[in-house]
């Protein structure tokens, strides 16, 4: 297409990113994985990609535009596992006279209980807000986001949650699971708020079986998780066999029921840890399950560290080995667990290459760690992976990086997120580093 071609009668173009990378895995509609070893230019009109190739925006007054200098461009990224309802709520700690520190399991949960019960609407909504604008501006272009639901904040959390999502939904999508934290044996009346959640538009059901006190009560947990997925046509996405202690042994049920329910690829297991600790028969027929049952696994690179016993990454390796869906995800961010976080899915992608392990892999396994946040974590939030080509909604991110290897170092530097073909939130920096000669990885 050419300069005259591009700037029609219906004015200049309204964005054009110049001399970008396609980051490896990218779709171009001629398949996942294409690679095009020239640098492209994409040409923006009316929020849709109207021509990508080499040299089409050359000499093409735009609107806007972005030079990418060989940066990487890719559909967006997307964050697998997240909190938004309890999201930056670590600084009420203290104004509400909560003890601090605190390490031990049983402590930390009762801390939350009572910290959630100050919750209002409006705060969780300003919160959340805050957390998805982050999310834009790292390049997030779906969350999936679960919302506690119990009798102790009711239906709070989740209102505050979907109005966040109303007012943020320029910017990316918020896909709300409805997660009964205090369990639905334990907790009477959870049941019916997570129903009634569902109703109102939570787009899918959570839970967390081992929470509940004998194993009888844990698999009527998982039972009911089902029950609702099937009453409500929604996905599950659940946390499961959460700390490495390996009297947790609920996965294996949860394959079973997704076959038996004919919900094969349409559940999420978060964390997972106790996998960790099986023996290695036991193992591997429990992931053969998984396997069979299209079950996504998310693990939280940061569950490395903090209560006993620790939560850990599950069998990652084995699982990608055995060709599960694994992705990485956030957890939790500046709360009552985690005081850190950002959100950045590259930095997650460097802190899983190591947890994983994935050093071992072909290439020193870089690629595996960036499919843990982009297409592999697409489809543990029930998402299809974005295309770039022409005739498909303009939703990208352009990095400075110019390979993958750079992108997870994370050097400073420029980040645009794009949707609907508009630069909806940018990240920038200086780079700290001298210049790399080329030809130097």
């Amino acid at each position: 297409m050419t300069a005259s071609e591009n700037q029609t009668h219906e004015g200049p173009p309204d964005l054009i990113v110049e001399r970008a990378r396609l980051a490896p895995g990218t779709n171009t509609g001629t398949g996942t994985g294409t690679v095009v070893a020239e640098l492209v230019d994409v040409v923006v009109r009316d929020g849709r990609i109207v021509t990508l190739g080499p040299g089409v925006g050359a000499g093409v007054a735009a609107r806007e535009r972005i030079v990418a200098d060989g940066g990487l461009i890719t559909a967006p990224f997307t964050e697998p596992h997240s909190h938004p309802d309890k999201a930056l709520s670590r600084r009420s700690i203290g104004p509400q006279g909560l003890p601090s520190p605190l390490t031990d399991r049983p402590s930390l949960m009762q801390r939350q209980r009572d910290l959630k019960a100050t919750f209002t609407r409006e705060e969780v909504a300003d919160r959340a807000g805050a957390f998805l604008r982050l999310a834009a501006a790292q390049g997030v272009g779906t969350v999936a986001g679960q919302t506690d639901i119990d009798t102790v904040t009711g239906l709070t959390s989740f209102e505050g949650v979907m109005d966040a999502r109303e007012a943020h939904a320029d910017l990316l999508d918020l896909r709300v699971t409805a997660f009964p934290q205090e369990g639905l044996v334990q907790d009477p009346g959870a049941y019916d708020l997570v129903a009634a959640a569902l109703a109102a538009g939570a787009d899918r059901v959570g839970g967390w079986p081992n929470n509940e006190r004998s194993p009888e009560d844990q698999l009527t947990h998982l039972d009911q998780v089902f029950e609702l997925a099937e009453r409500f046509g929604v996905g599950i996405d659940i946390n499961i066999d959460y700390f490495t202690d390996p009297t947790e042994r609920l996965l294996l049920p949860l394959a079973e029921r997704t076959l038996a329910h004919g919900m094969r690829g349409l559940v999420n297991a978060n964390h997972v840890g106790a996998l960790e600790t099986y023996a290695e028969d036991d193992a591997r027929k429990v992931i053969e399950k998984v396997a069979e049952a299209g079950i996504t696994v998310t693990v939280c690179p940061t569950n490395l560290s903090g209560s006993r016993p620790y939560r850990g990454v599950s069998r990652a390796a084995d699982l990608l080995a055995a060709g599960v869906t694994v992705a990485a995800g956030t957890g939790n961010l500046q709360d009552n667990w985690e005081p850190f976080g950002n959100l950045d899915p590259l930095d997650t992608a460097r802190l899983a290459w190591h947890a994983v392990p994935l050093s071992d892999e072909d290439d020193q396994g870089v690629e595996t760690a960036w499919r843990l946040v982009t297409d592999h974590a697409a489809r543990a939030a029930g998402v299809p992976f974005g295309t770039l080509r022409p005739g498909e909604p303009a939703d990208f991110v352009v990095l400075a990086a110019t390979s993958l290897t750079h992108a997870l170092r994370n050097e400073p530097g420029p980040r645009w997120s794009i949707r609907g073909g508009r630069i909806v939130a940018s990240c920038r920096g200086e780079i700290w580093t001298a210049p790399i000669p080329e030809g130097v990885r």
